[in-house]
């Protein structure tokens, strides 16, 4: 069995979690759910563990992933085929416990939405939408019934949706608001992406069209976590268990993203199976030199982490561009991160108008954190992943 080091996991390579699946089952019952964090944490693979715990509980789960959906109508097609009449109408006749017990604790909400839109299933201007009766047969359809709709890369749908048509990306963030708060509706919904939807929703001031879903940030492993994680690894690699190496792997990771853990074990155990063949040794303890050779095969590798810099190039303009990669810069030149104070005093050249510095860096910082490039320590910004740091201090600065 080799070491994930991409892909969504499931199964025996699905590592802990657990108080977070117990979480989520807790907020679903009164909320709709935003997932959110960084990039590699494994929100999708969290996601598909969720819905089969649940579905082992009698719920009917379905995770949805939409990236590939270029408009409302496909949405709608997509939600509407992963729930058939003939699934409901079985599920309905065999609701669990769990199930019952769930619907008699949904909050009943009468909230008014962006622009007056009640919580009902009205909109305006529906003669400018070709989608609103199929939008609404659907709501009409599902509404009743208690099912988990997970929409997973949500955000990369409602991105292009933004840029294709932005009224009619606010009259469907409406529709389903008003859904998601109708008085008869006993779906719950997570919404999750591979890119960071507060900020999208902030950027575009969109926030309040999605306010009334509970934000669930997603960390890092715990460090017991991610040890268990890579001695099972290594363990699966028929070698004797190595707490040095694996501790001091951690160490050089930083933040114990599960991605990052496997990807500089997986270059580590390569490394290591090459100074034993080398030395024709046998097969033995992962050695913290191996380490060493792991990480630095890694941020040699520029095509390993130039998609950090190609998803800046893609979603910025040229002057915010330069902004950004000014931020970037100025943190990957220290380990222990700057104050927001340093930061500022680092981009003057950049911007010289001190009020105008400060808001780009506000709105620099969302989209860099929800990204997955930076986060907060003891008042100091940094960037999360060492090797992500490293690579960009060797390639960009």
């Amino acid at each position: 069995m080799g070491i994930p080091t991409g892909n969504k996991v499931s199964g025996d390579d699905f590592f802990d979690r657990k108080h977070e699946l117990e979480d989520l089952k807790s907020d679903l019952q009164d909320n709709h759910i935003v997932l959110s964090g960084p990039r590699r944490l494994g929100k999708s693979s969290l996601l598909e563990r969720l819905a089969v715990e649940l579905t082992e509980q009698g719920f009917l789960v379905r995770v949805i992933d939409i990236q590939d959906k270029i408009s409302i109508e496909d949405f709608i097609d997509r939600i509407d085929a992963e729930f058939p009449k003939s699934a409901i109408e079985h599920y309905l006749n065999k609701l669990t416990t769990s199930v019952t017990q769930w619907l008699q604790r949904l909050k009943r909400l009468d909230v008014k939405g962006p622009g007056g839109i009640s919580a009902g299933i009205e909109l305006q201007n529906t003669s400018e939408l070709s989608w609103h009766d199929k939008a609404l047969a659907l709501q009409q359809r599902l509404s009743p019934a208690p099912l988990c709709i997970f929409i997973d890369e949500f955000s990369v749908f409602l991105d292009k949706l933004i840029q294709q048509d932005r009224q009619q990306a606010e009259y469907f963030l409406d529709w389903l608001r008003a859904w998601r708060l109708n008085n008869a509706n006993h779906c719950r919904m997570i919404f999750s992406g591979s890119i960071g939807l507060n900020y999208l929703l902030e950027r575009h001031q969109l926030s309040a069209r999605f306010n009334d879903c509970y934000d669930f940030v997603l960390g890092p492993f715990k460090p017991p976590s991610a040890k268990t994680m890579l001695q099972t690894h290594i363990a699966r690699e028929q070698r004797p268990e190595s707490p040095d190496a694996v501790e001091y792997l951690c160490q050089r990771i930083g933040w114990l993203a599960p991605f990052y853990l496997n990807l500089l074990l997986h270059e580590s155990l390569r490394a290591a199976r090459d100074r034993e063949d080398e030395s024709n040794q046998a097969k033995g303890v992962l050695l913290t030199q191996d380490v060493d050779d792991g990480y630095e095969r890694l941020i040699s590798a520029r095509s390993r982490f130039n998609h950090w810099h190609q998803r800046l190039i893609r979603d910025l303009a040229p002057d915010d561009l330069t902004f950004y990669k000014a931020v970037l810069a100025a943190l990957a030149k220290t380990s222990t991160g700057l104050t927001r104070k340093q930061l500022l005093a680092r981009l003057n050249r950049i911007e010289n108008n001190a009020e105008q510095r400060q808001q780009k860096l506000e709105h620099c910082l969302l989209k860099l954190e929800e990204d997955g490039y930076l986060g907060h320590a003891d008042n100091r910004i940094q960037f999360l992943s060492f090797l992500v740091r490293d690579y960009w201090q060797r390639n960009h600065v």
